[in-house]
């Protein structure tokens, strides 16, 4: 049987030897890394894994280069969903590292944007020199959606009994000549009823055949390879929101995380990319002092 040695947890004695656990030998290890790290080596360290992790992604819905998926099964569209959306924490928080140090002014305001009017654009239009709208590639999203506090789905408020009590106002006076008013009055004639309205159209029930749209889930992967590709400029991105007043940013936020623990998290990991996030969540909050950062 396995005993400490000496009081200490980390020390075990076993077949008469003394083995130091793994423990241990991780602090240790996080006190040296602690002191001498690279931000920039170990961004790149974690970012390298995401990106084949974006790529198996896109082999399990079946998009290969030059092909297209229109729809996915449900099943298949909720395993690429759990990945993704911690994957997309681990970007951002990566992206938050490296923004750290970089410090830019605030823009300038820009001046009044100038339409055109209809009438312009409508003859340019047919003169041929309107440009054609370049087809963007989707921007990864930079924030961290907000929690939800209190309840989700709030109660109905049933309605308590009520009194049953009614009133009838009394009949109006009769203002005509007293000679008249014993005879009744003649009833006018109801007006005609309207037309019926038109039937309505009869729209038939799509069968559910157990698939969605894939669209938008690709959208979402494209915006996360592109990010992880080119961590710089998501970082220039970050830097000229923070450069703005918080009243001027978009959204008025003042942190693009949110407090807690990231979306996407797990306390049990059943991906590597579970792992990562961790790494990179670290790296983003408590790892990330400022480089001019002596305390």
């Amino acid at each position: 049987m396995n005993a400490p040695v000496n009081g200490c947890p980390d020390q075990v004695r076993q077949s008469g030897a003394i083995h130091i656990r793994k423990n241990s030998l991780d602090r240790v290890l996080f006190v040296f890394y602690m002191a001498a790290m690279d931000r920039a080596s170990a961004i790149e360290h974690q970012r390298l894994p995401l990106i084949g992790h974006v790529i198996a992604l896109f082999a399990m819905i079946g998009l290969v280069e030059g092909g297209t998926v229109e729809r996915v099964p449900k099943p298949l569209h909720r395993a690429v969903l759990r990945i993704l959306r911690t994957m997309e924490s681990a970007v951002r928080r990566l992206i938050v590292a490296a923004a750290r140090d970089i410090v830019l002014e605030p823009p300038k305001p820009r001046p009044p944007r100038t339409t055109a009017k209809p009438r312009d654009k409508a003859k340019a239009r047919a003169d041929g020199e309107v440009k054609e709208k370049r087809k963007r590639r989707p921007l990864f999203n930079l924030f961290d959606p907000l929690k939800r506090f209190g309840r989700r789905f709030r109660k109905k408020k049933r309605r308590g009994p009520e009194p049953r009590a009614y009133f009838f106002p009394p009949d109006p006076p009769d203002t005509r000549h007293p000679i008249f008013r014993g005879i009744r009055q003649p009833v006018p004639e109801p007006p005609p009823p309207p037309p019926p309205p038109p039937p309505a159209p009869v729209v038939e029930k799509k069968a559910d055949d157990g698939t969605v749209n894939a669209k938008p889930l690709i959208r979402r992967l494209m915006a996360v390879l592109d990010a992880v590709q080119d961590i710089p400029r998501q970082a220039m991105r970050l830097a000229r929101w923070q450069a703005r007043p918080k009243e001027e940013r978009r959204p008025e936020r003042w942190s693009p995380l949110r407090p807690g623990r990231p979306p996407g998290f797990r306390r049990r990991p059943i991906h590597e990319v579970d792992d990562i996030l961790k790494e990179c969540h670290w790296l983003a909050t408590d790892g990330n002092p400022p480089l001019d950062d002596t305390s």
